[in-house]
């Protein structure tokens, strides 16, 4: 409504817009203004090019009144109830309207049908277009308007006047089939073509524009917005039924919306009823097999499309291009199926065919030259079966091993053993004395025919050659042992080299990229296989070993450089006894200078470390200190393996065994073996008594990785374990572990007095001792710390149990009763 009034607005502006231009005088009586001026006015209006703002002051300033502006209302209301013919969703004006695309009317897509992966299944020709969500067959709204458009009720016409009088409306088709053009009767387009549409339009137009008979206006009409229609598909098709598409669609847009055929259903006649005719029968293999699309016509409301069922289809599978089932005409021979399954392909067996049918009361198979193809009628349900090649060859002979040219060779060309030696050329690693031909037997068991290289090429021997021969040349190379060599010790790659003739000991140590900084010339050793011997007795000699000096003399020197090797030879360079690599160790906390140290010998102790650190600071708790070492520092694998054994022995005392070590050894083993990956671990010492005695057994040596730990003065002790009040406790002069106990609350219920044990600064231990009923606690210095263990709580036993108990006691009584009655 709101558009309708805004149009009717625009109409009297341009209205009072011409009266101001042509009689310079208000007001204007609207009364006396016939239809045919008013609609002329507006064409006007519409031809003026004027904007609204520029028209709506023009009216003001010529004084319209708003009751005139309310009478030019009603008439055109009662003029054009349809706002002139135009829809008011769908009016035009070529100053003012942007293009509006045509709506696109969308049909249900196909439903994917589930394929066997395998390819064993044989499916039908064509049917995955009907099934491809990239081939919709949908028709392109934005097409240029076919001319053989039919039109029908609620099309959309686009009339474009040009030339002279510029005028562009969108009309749509009424229920009556006819638009309205302004300033015309009613015009009936429905049934036409578009073509048609616009000679008529054309005819109409020229009463109101007498300039398109001079061709000085000229009228294009096109469609804009365009209708649905509703089809029917019938007959034997995955989804029958209605269906609402574009009146742009075709014939083959209705097949993709149903799904195709179905299982019964034919390609070949698609029919197309209109009001109850046959219009055309479309055949989809001709768009299939030429891309033929003539008779996929324009669909029309109220169309039929009904598929037939199948009469003929048969199935072809084996070495053709397209396996599948098709339809056929009835007539068509075998070569048609061939022809619609692409050809054979390049690995066919094209002498014949083979046919499997149904029979009347059996399968039958039928055997089909390739000649009589074009005269081999099929039945439904026959399928065609066609072979491939076999894999053996007709004419070939095949040479491997050592020559230059390898492979296939046709027997038709190379007939003889010498023309295949001269083609295939033996090269230098081939074994001349002896070659092999392998030849299939009647039975197709093999034989082997051998040969002399030298005496074929010499022209001594030669043999004819049959189909599948095959024709070895051996290699020296694999006809022995891989010759190596082996260096290990101090060079920089130890490994095994492949060995050459006329290698000596240092093109090897060379190849092992030479010696490292601590390999000792003196003793380089070489071990060598007792590879032959005259003797055929046994012998207790495994090798022969040579010892080599290379700082020997000059001349001496490089005769044992020029030592030849030989086959499998193993080479160790030692290391030099003298060569030692740079030991550290590290110095922390309390010392005047801390940081890493270089050892200067084996020989160096904890004092010299010390004193090499500008010795203790004032706050240093040498009682304290800690030495941090790798306990088992360039473990082998041999110390592994007796560890593992030892671990097996312990192991086995936990089932059962009779035991092997002692509890303490055990022990100790564990911890071992929970060491054995060179994990760095506290060792107690005693720094205090070190200084004071240096040399003596408590000023340790010092060893590769070392860390020696000095701390600052302790003040406390503390307590742990079972007592009520576990806390930390300021050391006084005197203090005993009693004191501390009885300070942290005394003994738990649960204590085990009898196990208590104070870990000193220095990470030593010191336990309880016992002597008759007397108990002898460690005395306490500054940093001790007090550890008091749990109780094990013991099992009261059972009834059952005591009853069990008692009974064993009273059968053992009885036994040993019964022993001394007999004794005596």
């Amino acid at each position: 409504m709101n558009r309708m009034y805004r149009y009717i607005v625009f109409c009297l502006v341009g209205l009072l817009a011409v009266f101001a231009v042509q009689a310079q005088q208000l007001p204007i009586n609207l009364e006396n203004i016939s239809d045919q001026q008013l609609l002329q006015l507006i064409s006007q209006y519409q031809l003026s090019g004027l904007s609204e703002s520029e028209l709506e002051a023009r009216a003001r300033e010529k004084g319209l009144s708003t009751d005139q502006i309310l009478l030019l209302k009603k008439r055109m209301a009662i003029l054009d109830p349809g706002g002139m013919g135009v829809p008011t969703n769908a009016s035009y004006n070529n100053k003012t309207d942007a293009y509006t695309e045509r709506n696109r009317i969308l049909t249900r897509g196909p439903s994917i049908k589930k394929r066997d992966s395998t390819g064993n299944t044989l499916y039908m020709f064509g049917e995955e277009i009907f099934d491809n969500l990239d081939l919709s067959f949908e028709p392109n709204p934005h097409v240029t308007s076919p001319p053989n458009y039919v039109i029908g009720i609620n099309d959309q016409i686009v009339v474009d006047v040009f030339g002279l009088s510029e005028n562009t409306k969108k009309l749509k088709v009424s229920t009556e089939g006819t638009i309205r053009f302004p300033n015309l009767g009613p015009i009936r387009v429905a049934g036409l073509t578009l073509e048609q549409a616009t000679e008529k339009i054309t005819r109409s137009l020229t009463t109101i524009y007498p300039a398109i008979a001079g061709g000085k206006t000229r009228v294009a009409v096109s469609l804009g917005q365009i209708r649905s229609i509703r089809v029917t598909v019938i007959g034997e098709v995955f989804r029958p039924g209605n269906y609402t598409m574009s009146s742009l669609s075709t014939l083959m847009h209705a097949l993709y919306a149903c799904g195709g055929p179905s299982g019964i259903g034919t390609m070949r006649e698609v029919s197309l009823i209109r009001a109850g005719k046959k219009v055309v029968e479309l055949d989809v293999y001709d768009f299939l097999m030429k891309g033929d699309l003539s008779k996929n016509v324009l669909l029309q409301d109220d169309d039929v499309i009904r598929i037939s069922p199948f009469q003929l289809r048969v199935g072809i599978r084996g070495a053709v291009k397209r396996p599948a089932i098709f339809d056929l005409r009835p007539g068509d021979a075998a070569s048609t199926l061939l022809q619609y399954a692409g050809g054979f392909t390049d690995k066919a067996m094209k002498n014949f065919v083979r046919v499997k049918r149904w029979g009347t009361a059996n399968r039958e198979v039928l055997t089909v030259p390739f000649t009589q193809l074009d005269r081999f009628q099929l039945l439904s349900g026959d399928t065609l079966y066609v072979d491939s090649l076999v894999k053996w060859f007709t004419n070939r002979v095949v040479i491997a091993g050592a020559v230059n040219y390898p492979g296939e060779f046709g027997l038709n060309e190379v007939n003889q053993l010498s023309t295949l030696l001269q083609m295939a050329q033996p090269n230098e690693m081939a074994l001349l004395d002896r070659a092999m031909i392998i030849r299939k037997q009647e039975d197709y068991t093999p034989s082997y025919i051998p040969f002399s290289i030298k005496d074929v090429q010499a022209g001594k021997f030669n043999v004819n050659l049959q189909r599948e021969d095959s024709i070895h040349i051996f290699k020296l190379e694999d006809l022995r042992e891989a010759y190596t060599l082996k260096i290990n010790g101090e060079v920089n790659r130890p490994d095994t080299y492949l060995f050459a003739s006329g290698m000596r000991i240092q093109d090897l140590i060379l190849l092992a990229g030479g010696l490292k900084d601590g390999a000792s010339l003196q003793r380089i050793e070489v071990s060598r296989r007792l590879r032959k011997s005259n003797n055929a007795l046994d012998t207790a000699v495994y090798a022969v070993i040579k010892s080599i000096d290379l700082q020997q003399g000059i001349g001496l020197a490089q005769n044992e450089l020029d030592f030849l090797l030989e086959p499998f030879d193993m080479v160790s360079v030692r290391k030099s006894p003298s060569y030692k690599e740079q030991i550290t160790v590290s110095v922390e906390g309390e010392v005047m200078y801390p940081g890493t140290y270089t050892l200067a010998g084996n020989r160096e102790r904890l004092t010299d470390i010390i004193k090499r650190a500008g010795g203790l600071k004032q706050a240093a708790y040498a009682q304290g200190a800690i030495l941090v070492r790798k306990t088992y520092l360039g473990t082998s694998q041999a110390d592994a393996a007796i560890f593992n054994n030892k671990l097996s022995l312990v192991n086995s005392q936990g089932r059962g065994a009779a035991p092997v070590l002692s509890t303490t050894d055990t022990a100790q083993l564990r911890a071992t073996l929970d060491n054995i990956s060179a994990q760095q671990k506290p060792v107690a010492i005693r720094l205090d008594q070190a200084l004071q005695q240096p040399g003596t057994m408590e000023d340790l040596f010092l060893e590769e990785g070392d860390v020696l730990k000095v701390p600052k003065q302790v003040q406390t002790v503390q307590t742990f374990g079972a007592v009520n009040v576990p806390q930390q406790l300021a050391y006084r002069q005197g203090m005993t572990v009693r004191n501390l106990i009885h300070e942290s609350g005394g003994f738990a219920l649960s204590a085990a007095r009898k196990k208590l044990y104070v870990v000193n600064p220095n990470g030593t231990v010191a336990a309880t001792r016992r002597f008759l009923f007397f108990k002898s606690y460690p005395s306490l210095q500054p940093g001790s710390e007090i550890y008091v263990p749990a109780r094990r709580e013991s099992r009261r036993l059972t009834p059952a149990e005591i009853i069990g108990l008692g009974t064993g006691l009273i059968s053992m009584g009885g036994l040993v009763i019964a022993l001394l009655n007999t004794a005596r």
